[in-house]
């Protein structure tokens, strides 16, 4: 004869959510046992039209700068131009091995180049991996917050971009006699620095002519004129070397090193308020990108990147009743359990008589929920759970429906 009491077996629709309820629930409790930190970055992305993949290359273009955006934020400046060379090829040229997820929100072409603005999640507990394989991430001082605000009303300080491109064609600059207001890397510093909340005045047509050769293309006496010209309190003086281009093995075609120097000092007493330096890698015909490239990398190391929004995950707020199933008793400890006196509980109802097995089921905002396997009922497993796992543990047991609810206290 049948015993009433033997629970009858659950219908295939009752067993398939059991399934998913058991899914989500692993999945919940990796999420808890891991809280990553992924960081997405709002970027731009450009590559030549023409090329065979440019959606491909301007996916790359954008990677790069949501890396060297994180490398912002985690490396101070100082160690980023100390290690610029190792950051250029281990971080930054490697940029896909950081995405975690992009999203392209705009795509088209305009005057020849492909433009696209992706939404990049980097994952930067995977960065900071690599750094400390580098050796790049014990620097002495932490690095600038992105988009630290300047103080409550203090005004924007204004800086005049002084530049000069030097290449095989000759020379250009934003200034001088021979000045060029859209010389090519103008618009990239421009953006960097407006972004960092500074006003950006244009550079005079006048005074001293940049030098042609070296790291930058004025000295700080000259530059501090310049600003002055514009009514600028500070100075960015940026040069640009890009190389004649050579023969690379293993690379199809010759290709150009992109060099770019960058220094921002303050007019009157010549205080250097930050300086950087980048390399960019040239191939065919795409030589103004190259340099915003270059310009923008070493810019970072002066001023820092836009903000991005931190999205807080929104409270949990409804039913959080466990849901029962044949066979098993649920325990429930409050959230603010140890979770060693969890682990004593569990290893404790494991041994109890009568258990086949009790195993962690979740973390809820309810609590702690065990599963404890056997054939006794719910007050049974009540009256188990009463005894303390340790001597110095206090126990306070109560069932509610068909929860054991279990306050514990002390030490395990």
């Amino acid at each position: 004869m049948l015993d009433p009491r033997t629970p009858k077996p659950p219908s295939a629709r009752f067993t398939l959510v059991r399934l998913c309820l058991a899914l989500a629930l692993v999945l919940a409790g990796a999420a808890v046992a891991r809280a990553e930190d992924v960081v997405a970055y709002e970027v731009e992305g450009q590559a030549d039209a023409a090329g065979a993949d440019a959606r491909t290359a301007a996916l790359d273009d954008a990677f790069a700068h949501a890396t060297e955006r994180a490398l912002a934020e985690l490396v101070p400046a100082e160690a980023r131009k100390a290690h610029r060379a190792d950051l250029d090829r281990e971080i930054v040229a490697r940029a896909r091995l950081w995405v975690a997820k992009f999203s392209v929100g705009k795509d088209g072409t305009d005057d020849g180049r492909r433009e696209l603005a992706v939404s990049v999640r980097i994952d930067r507990d995977k960065l900071r991996t690599r750094l400390a394989e580098l050796g790049i991430n014990d620097a002495d001082a932490p690095p600038v917050p992105a988009g630290t605000p300047p103080p409550s009303g203090a005004r924007a300080r204004s800086v005049a971009v002084l530049l000069r491109v030097a290449r095989p064609g000759g020379v250009v600059a934003d200034f001088g006699p021979d000045a060029v207001a859209d010389a090519p890397g103008v618009a990239a510093l421009t953006g960097a620095l407006r972004a960092a909340g500074m006003t950006v005045k244009r550079a005079p047509a006048g005074g001293a002519p940049p030098r042609p050769a070296g790291d930058l293309p004025l000295d700080d006496d000259e530059a501090d004129a310049l600003a002055g010209s514009a009514k600028a309190e500070l100075a960015l003086v940026a040069g640009v070397i890009v190389s004649p281009p050579t023969q690379v093995r293993g690379v199809a075609g010759p290709a150009a090193l992109v060099i770019a120097h960058v220094r921002l000092v303050q007019r009157g007493d010549h205080r250097v308020i930050g300086e950087g330096a980048a390399s960019v890698a040239l191939q065919g015909d795409d030589e103004a990108h190259a340099i915003d490239r270059a310009l923008a990398a070493a810019v970072a190391d002066v001023v820092p990147p836009p903000a991005h929004e931190a999205h807080v995950a929104a409270a949990f707020h409804g039913d959080d009743t466990p849901i029962a199933e044949a066979g098993v008793v649920l325990v429930r400890m409050s959230p603010r359990t140890p979770y060693a006196l969890v682990v004593a509980e569990q290893k404790y109802l494991t041994g109890a008589k009568g258990v086949r097995a009790a195993t962690l089921r979740r973390l809820s905002p309810g609590g702690w929920v065990l599963g404890v396997a056997t054939s006794e009922s719910v007050e049974r497993v009540a009256q188990l759970a009463k005894k303390a796992p340790s001597s110095d543990t206090q126990v306070t047991v109560k069932v509610v429906g068909e929860v054991v609810e279990l306050d514990l206290s002390g030490t395990p």
